[in-house]
């Protein structure tokens, strides 16, 4: 649940457009009298709240146009300092580069471009290694990305799927999360269906040709993201909606057992060692392409014990691959 201290934070990035209280309250999923309150405390804080009537309607907003040059005496005067220096000797010029420098920092509006972003430590960008994974960050567009999710607003995306002849789509998505999933950066969105389907749609980070920010706020959720439940029963990249399965599986080798107890999965995987002293992993997942894959690859490590339909589709995926070999 958003704290007091965050949720009048997102006013502020919500308010660097002007909105009426009626339009705030839509995008904050809260009543008019929460959004009086929360601007009364911007204006406490003299951050630059400023109100106007146009077309009968109140309009908030910080840091209008009018207001942007908040720290125009200090720049003019720095000009000045700057004007008294030449080219000739190497401090004059390395001090206008840092004047130079300084001018710019002044006439940032945004006290958020002081800051160096750290990414990965970043709430929206979820590190999830998953099951047998090694990782690689991808950075294109995440910044970007990150701002647009902490903000509040919908993005424009142009968008190509990974197949080949597909034709690239333009969407206008809100963006809720970054997940780092079996190697790949995935933004999760949502979409105008969501308010019906409550369903997140996936999206390549790497697959966004161009993306833009809208001034349109968020969609609003029904309730916080939660990372687990959108992967339930998914073993690797996959989110699909086919029923979930239980897979039994002995564990022959010692690497695949350190995998196993190493990794993560959603429902917890149930782990238990046997008379035997065999590991005996159950999983409850879906049967997607890429667990089949993967499975098919550590055939010789393990044993299926169940779903017998799965052992036998392994069966004959072996016989098929074999003769296309010997072929």
């Amino acid at each position: 649940m958003a704290t007091g201290y965050e949720k009048i934070n997102k006013i502020k990035n919500k308010l660097r457009v002007p909105m009426t209280v009626k339009m705030l309250a839509v995008a904050m999923g809260c009543g008019p009298r929460t959004i009086f309150r929360h601007l009364d405390s911007l204006q406490q804080e003299n951050c630059g709240l400023h109100k106007y009537k146009k077309d009968g309607e109140t309009f908030y907003v910080i840091q209008t146009p009018e207001k942007l040059d908040f720290n125009q005496k200090i720049v003019k005067q720095l000009e000045k300092l700057k004007r008294t220096m030449n080219d000739t000797t190497p401090l004059d010029l390395k001090n206008r580069k840092l004047i130079d420098s300084v001018i710019s920092s002044m006439q940032t509006t945004d006290p958020d471009n002081f800051k160096a972003e750290a990414i990965t430590l970043d709430p929206n960008y979820i590190m999830d290694y998953g099951p047998f994974c090694d990782h690689k960050a991808q950075d294109t567009m995440v910044s970007k990305l990150l701002m647009a999710i902490r903000e509040g607003f919908k993005i424009r995306i142009t968008y190509k799927r990974s197949n080949e002849d597909s034709e690239t789509e333009v969407k206008e998505v809100s963006p809720i999360k970054l997940i780092m999933r079996i190697d790949t950066l995935y933004l999760i969105a949502a979409d105008d269906t969501y308010p019906e389907t409550h369903i997140f749609k996936n999206y390549l980070v790497e697959n966004i040709i161009n993306m833009v920010q809208t001034n349109n706020s968020s969609i609003p959720l029904r309730e916080p993201f939660n990372v687990e439940d959108h992967y339930k029963y998914a073993f690797g990249k996959y989110v699909t909606t086919d029923n979930p399965q239980t897979v039994s599986l002995l564990i022959k080798s010692g690497w695949l057992r350190t995998q196993f107890l190493k990794s993560r999965f959603s429902p917890v995987a149930d782990i238990s060692i046997n008379r035997e002293k065999n590991m005996i992993v159950n999983l409850k997942l879906r049967l997607t392409p890429d667990f089949k894959t993967w499975l098919f690859g550590v055939l010789q490590d393990v044993k299926i014990l169940k779903p017998e339909s799965l052992k036998t589709e392994m069966i004959e995926k072996l016989k098929a691959t074999l003769k296309e070999m010997k072929a």
